[in-house]
């Protein structure tokens, strides 16, 4: 048995696919409010609870070989507290993997960045990693570059979301709800990218569905136990090649607006007062455009069997879906 944390995230829904289709038994844990009703398939049970809550992550593990953890704070919700829902969510997922005898925990980590402590989701990850590595249960933690899925998305365009299924920036946050609403077909319609910073930073950015993979078979791997492994896409791209990569693609010029690095820090800081999460946001943004991420992943890929989309492909294959 596998429990799947975050079970109702793209992310999470992306590894139960892969898991189910092995037809490997998965318990998802998820919230009374989440919605979950695309996870009523076979070989999927339903675990209803929180992970603030001791005694229902308690009642999760039980019976549980391998759990693979991809929860996070970032786009809420409801409710929310990034130091609540996954830092004492976490403490507890960990406390009780050790209790029960967990043979391995699968963590969905972010890169590390001269800005962890100043943004809740790299300080939280932070945390959660060391936690882990000071735990006697086997450990398994990946940190990965910005996904294709939601940051292509982010310099305006909705071609990145078709057929994604659960997708994290449709999920109902006013935030990113707004944000997407007014900038979500800017290229298509207007032929305009905003690119956080100069555009000249640089990430492995890779495909969500192969996030999915590595988690997925990293289960049961010994060479993947306490081990920490940073992965992204076959190739280092800027923010301006990406824009160059929606033009080549559309067959059109596309004109790059570009949004200083320090108006997003200002956004960060002018923010927090009134809604964490959306200031956690402008940090990520901030991050992305001060940081590079630029892993070299092809050699672990082959090791795990994972075949690597491109950021063409990616697109190209998304162009071929309705919206």
């Amino acid at each position: 048995m596998i429990l799947m944390i975050g079970a109702s995230g793209q992310l999470g829904t992306a590894v139960i696919r892969r898991l189910t289709s092995s037809n490997l038994p998965v318990r998802a844990f998820v919230r009374p409010t989440s919605a979950a009703r695309h996870l009523r398939i076979p070989n999927v049970e339903l675990a209803v609870g929180d992970l603030r809550d001791l005694s229902t992550v308690q009642a999760a593990c039980v019976g549980a070989r391998v759990i693979i953890a991809t929860a996070n704070t970032v786009i809420p919700r409801g409710s929310y507290s990034f130091d609540a829902d996954e830092g004492v969510g976490y403490r507890n997922l960990v406390a009780t993997a050790e209790q029960q005898g967990i043979k391995q925990l699968i963590f969905m980590s972010v890169p590390i960045t001269p800005h962890d402590d100043a943004i809740p989701t790299f300080r939280i990850k932070r945390s959660i990693e060391r936690l882990l590595m000071a735990s006697a249960t086997p450990y398994t933690i990946f940190r990965g570059s910005p996904f294709m899925d939601e940051w292509f998305a982010l310099i305006g365009s909705s071609i990145p979301l078709r057929g994604a299924e659960a997708a994290t920036l449709r999920r109902p946050f006013w935030f990113s709800r707004a944000f997407i609403g007014g900038v979500g077909h800017l290229i298509e319609q207007r032929g305009i990218a905003l690119v956080p910073g100069s555009g000249d930073t640089q990430h492995s950015f890779i495909a969500l569905d192969n996030v999915a993979a590595f988690l997925a078979k990293a289960v049961n791997r010994d060479d993947a136990k306490n081990a920490v492994f940073e992965i992204g896409g076959p190739q280092v791209l800027s923010w301006n090649d990406v824009v160059a990569l929606f033009a080549k693609l559309l067959g059109r010029k596309i004109r790059t607006v570009h949004a200083p690095a320090a108006l997003f820090r200002l956004q960060q800081i002018l923010l927090n007062p009134f809604s964490p999460a959306a200031a956690n946001l402008m940090g990520l943004n901030w991050a992305m455009c001060t940081s590079d991420t630029s892993y070299h992943t092809t050699a672990l890929a082959e090791r795990f069997g994972v075949q690597l989309t491109s950021g063409e492909e990616f697109l190209r294959n998304k162009l071929t879906l309705s919206e």
